[in-house]
């Protein structure tokens, strides 16, 4: 589900999430991803709906921020980011990061990514890929960035590949 989420096939990954949900219905991370693949499909108060589901209370801030704000309701994801940060800043630097992307505020997105590379974030190495980071893609930041921990488009196409399947 992840996968299709990140390659905008909103519909697949709404298809495998749910799928994943009825086989573990107490997945952690599911039902924000769930709500995630409908806000990218536009379905927002679906994507509320899913998201405050969520049982794991970070997962479910990370969500309700970027859902609130989609859905023009400013005060309530300002606050919810505000307790995100207080809460688990100092463990999710990297998912911060993606609300404030999404939300277009550049500049605290780069501080918090910053963190991220600092802190080890595992989230680091989603960075290319997650869509959410989509709203910085233009600014003057987003390839050097890349460039610094190694995944900018010229790095990564550099990589090559010899794989030899079993026979």
């Amino acid at each position: 589900g992840y996968g299709y989420y990140c390659v905008g096939r909103s519909d697949d990954a709404i298809v495998s999430i749910r799928r994943a949900l009825v086989l573990s219905p107490g997945l952690v991370s599911a039902h924000y991803l769930l709500g995630a693949s409908l806000l990218q499909k536009g379905d927002k108060d679906a994507a509320l709906k899913a998201t405050q589901e969520e049982s794991s209370e970070p997962w479910r801030m990370i969500g309700l921020v970027t859902v609130y704000h989609a859905m023009g309701r400013r005060t309530e994801s300002d606050l919810v980011l505000e307790q995100l940060i207080q809460k688990y800043g100092q463990d999710w630097p990297y998912n911060i990061a993606y609300t404030l992307a999404f939300r277009n505020e550049a500049d605290r997105a780069f501080d918090w990514l910053n963190q991220a590379v600092q802190r080890k974030d595992t989230g680091v190495s989603e960075i290319p890929v997650n869509p959410l980071f989509a709203n910085i893609h233009s600014d003057q930041r987003w390839l050097p960035f890349l460039r610094s921990i190694g995944d900018a488009p010229e790095q990564l196409d550099a990589i090559k590949f010899d794989v030899k399947l079993p026979q």
